[in-house]
Parts: C-alpha cells; sequence; structure tokens
C-alpha cells in the first residue's frame, strides 16, 4: 500500500483524543511527583531554590546594568529593555542577590504567568485557525507540555518568541508591516530565529523579508541605545564564552537536548561512566551519534536545497521546521527549544502515515513528565516553591535518551514526506531556478 492509498484504522481525531489524554496523565503524574517529593523534577531547575532564574537573573542586571559585562548575556538589549519595563524597581535597588528579588516583584512574577498564558491564547488561535476538529486537543497538549512548562518554571524569555512566532507561523498576523514586526521581534529574542525566517527567501518573499531585516536592525539598534550595551562584538565575545562553558556541564545538556551529540562529552571528557562501558560499545555508540547527526541535518538541508527549485512543494511552516531542525538536531538549543518544533508539527493535517508519526512524536515530547533510572548525584535543597528542604535527584532518565530519538523520528517522517512531495511535484513541473520577485512565488519558471 502506497502513501497516497493510506487508510487509518481510526479516525485521526480519536488517535489526538488518546495522546492526549496521555500528556494529561503525564501532568497529573508530574502534579503528583511535586506534592509528595516537593520540587519539580528532572528535567526541571536542578537549583530548587533557583525557580525563574531565567527572568531573574537577567532582571537583576535590566536594573543594575552590567549585563554583557559581569552576568556575560547572550541576550539582545530588547531582552533587558522588556525586563525593566515589566519589573517593579525600587526592588532591585538594595538587592544583593537576584534571589532576593522574587519575594518584592510580585509584577514580574505576575508577567511570567500572563506571557505563559498569551502562549496558550495564541497557540489555540493558530491551530483553531488550521483545523478546528483538532483545535482543543493540539492546545491540551502544548499547554501543558513539558518544554513550555520547563520554559514556564525558569520564567524564560523564550515565551516571548513563542507568543512572536505563533503569531507569524500560525497566520495571526497578515498585514505586511505587522509580519515584518513580528517576525524582527521573534529574531531580537532569539537570535537562532533567523534561520526559519530566512526561509522568506526560498519561498521568494523577498520584500517581506527585506523588510523584516530592517526592522529587526532598528528593533536592534533602539533597544542598544536605551539600555547602553550589547554592541555586536560584545554578544559574540559572550557568545563564545557561553559555548565554552556549556561544553562542560555534560549532565545539564543531556536531562533535556533536542540532540544525542552532547552524550559525546562523556568520552570526551573521559568521564568515570566510561568505565563501566565496553570500549567496543562506546564506539559504536559514537559511531551512530556522530552518523546520525550528519545524516540527519544532510536531510533537513537537503529538504530546503530542493524546496529553492520546488517553492510550492512546501509549506512555510514546514520550511521553518527544517531549518530550525538542522541546528537542533547539531546544537542543543535548550529544552523549551523543542516548543517550537511541536508547534510548527500540530500545524500538519494528519494526511498520511509519515506525517501522523510526526504528530505522534510531537505528542509524546509534549508528555510532562520523566523518570531518573540512574542516580548520579542527590543533594538537599531548599524548595523556594514549597519552602522547605528537599532531596533532589540528578541523573540519567528515561527522557533524556528517548526524547532526541523523537526529536530524530519526528525529522526523517516530514523529511521522507516532502521528498516525495518534490518528486511528484518534479514529474508535472519544471523546476524554478530563478529568484523570482514578489508576487511570482508561485509561478514555476519557463
Amino acid at each position: 500500500m502506497t502513501i497516497s492509498q493510506y487508510r487509518p484504522l481510526l479516525p485521526s481525531w480519536f488517535k489526538e483524543f488518546l495522546l492526549t489524554i496521555l500528556v494529561v496523565l503525564g501532568f497529573c503524574n508530574l502534579v503528583h511527583e511535586f506534592f509528595y517529593r516537593g520540587f519539580l523534577p528532572l528535567p526541571f531547575v536542578f537549583d530548587t531554590s533557583d525557580t525563574f532564574m531565567d527572568w531573574f537573573n537577567p532582571a537583576f542586571y535590566a536594573h543594575n546594568g552590567r549585563a554583557y559585562g559581569e552576568y556575560i548575556s547572550v541576550y539582545a538589549p530588547l531582552s533587558f529593555v522588556l525586563l525593566e519595563i515589566l519589573g517593579m524597581p525600587f526592588c532591585y535597588r538594595n538587592a544583593i542577590h537576584p534571589k532576593d528579588v522574587r519575594p518584592c516583584d510580585v509584577a514580574g512574577i505576575g508577567a511570567i504567568f500572563f506571557i505563559y498564558a498569551l502562549c496558550v491564547v495564541f497557540a489555540a488561535a493558530a491551530f483553531y485557525k488550521k483545523d478546528k476538529k483538532t483545535a482543543a486537543y493540539r492546545t491540551i497538549a502544548l499547554s501543558l507540555s513539558l518544554p513550555l512548562l520547563y520554559a514556564l518554571e525558569r520564567g524564560n524569555l523564550v515565551m516571548f518568541a513563542f507568543i512572536a512566532f505563533f503569531m507569524f507561523y500560525g497566520d495571526l498576523v497578515k498585514r505586511s508591516p505587522a509580519v515584518a514586526a513580528t517576525a524582527a521581534f521573534m529574531i531580537n529574542m532569539k537570535s537562532y530565529l533567523l534561520f526559519n525566517v530566512l526561509g522568506l527567501g526560498i519561498k521568494r518573499d523577498w520584500r517581506l523579508l527585506e523588510n523584516a531585516g530592517y526592522v529587526t536592525i532598528g528593533i536592534y539598534a533602539i533597544t542598544l541605545a536605551i539600555y547602553g550595551s550589547g554592541t555586536p562584538l560584545e554578544l559574540y565575545n559572550n557568545l563564545q564564552t557561553w559555548f565554552s562553558a556549556m561544553s562542560g556541564i555534560v549532565w545539564d545538556q543531556i536531562s533535556y537536548s533536542t540532540t544525542y551529540k552532547p552524550f559525546l562529552q562523556f568520552d570526551v571528557g573521559q568521564y568515570p561512566i566510561r568505565s563501566f562501558i565496553p570500549d567496543r560499545t562506546i564506539f559504536y555508540i559514537t559511531l551512530f551519534i556522530k552518523s546520525e547527526v550528519f545524516l540527519s541535518r544532510a536531510v533537513a538541508l537537503l529538504c530546503v536545497g530542493l524546496s529553492w527549485f520546488y517553492p510550492k512543494a512546501i509549506t512555510k511552516e514546514r520550511l521553518a521546521f527544517f531549518l530550525l531542525m538542522q541546528s537542533f538536531i547539531s546544537d542543543n538549543p535548550g529544552g523549551y527549544g523543542q516548543v517550537f518544533l511541536i508547534f510548527l508539527v500540530f500545524l500538519e493535517p494528519w494526511k498520511n502515515g509519515l506525517v501522523g508519526t510526526s504528530i505522534v512524536m510531537a505528542y509524546l515530547l509534549s508528555i510532562p513528565t520523566d523518570h531518573v533510572m540512574t542516580v548520579a548525584l542527590t543533594v538537599d535543597r531548599p524548595s523556594w516553591l514549597t519552602g522547605r528542604t528537599v532531596e533532589t535527584v540528578y541523573g540519567l532518565s528515561i527522557g533524556a535518551l528517548l526524547r532526541p530519538l523523537a526529536v530524530l523520528i519526528m525529522l526523517w517522517a516530514l523529511a521522507i514526506d516532502t521528498l516525495m512531495t518534490i518528486r511528484k511535484l518534479a514529474r508535472r513541473e519544471p523546476a524554478m531556478w530563478r529568484a523570482a520577485p514578489d508576487g511570482l512565488s508561485t509561478r514555476p519558471a519557463a
């Protein structure tokens, strides 16, 4: 039976209903774990005393300066401008440490939950616009998903980027200036989102890409002037420092990753765990990881490259998926980065088994629970959320092994479907070689 003859045994909405139940059950287990243990287990923040760390740490420097010299930030200045606006300035005047600010800056905590709520609202609107039948299931799954809850618990500023991303790819903004501003905003919040915006060129929407570029530079220049630091050279130097620092934190990298690549550090750094694994096994594991990273990036880039010649064969949402994936499969952007992938896959219709497989993987990645198999470290720490001392566990979890595999399956399923679509289109239409001007993006070359 071919893909075109695919006939599901169960209707797709019923499958998504069952998958949504799995996500809800995972959330219920997470709530149980929290009340039983007094903290949110891995892969949530290991330092249970530092909840909302990704909000209040940069907010401390947003109000007191020195974000790029002392804090070594890799955020663009827009982040610090927003944090200064959304915080209560008097809470930061005499604060010695960012942790001291949380009991005072209730506006900041309120902003975190409000932004999370906006993420859910805009995702729901995007899903409803795409497919009313599955919108409720996909909204529930994304709102309770592990990566979005992970971003919420950290108070990460990526949630601002989520809102803009949902608006941009959910077609919630229509006018060209608004679309360009939305793209520019999300790039200034997370610089790696430049990759997916460049997909506008492949779709031959040069005018929108040009406008987005101008607005991106404009937002950066204005916020740079307001905050007073965050020059390109500062960002470049801090990024190099950040990459160097993160390469040595292996357990943090593998606990919630989009790729198996961080596992290679166990061998590079000669970690004691190697003593329990035969050298031959280590060789095969290393070979597998290096091979799948290379081949997976290659197939993602192949889909992008062929899309230049057949732009009608791929939606802008799927093109964005491949453009992000070629980066995520090599470098882990943080667990919350999976929200971008899940959202883009949830915009796909369940049209065949391959796309259906990717949607199933997106649901599985959303399940907000995990289990530590091998304990590497146990530490008693104060829990800010419950106000008591808890025994935190750090080690290798089931999710750390399975989540990168789900990402790989999701990528390859959509890649095969895309290559088959391009192959069919290539039989009917000639390749589009030239960079067509605006208005000709769907017209094949003569």
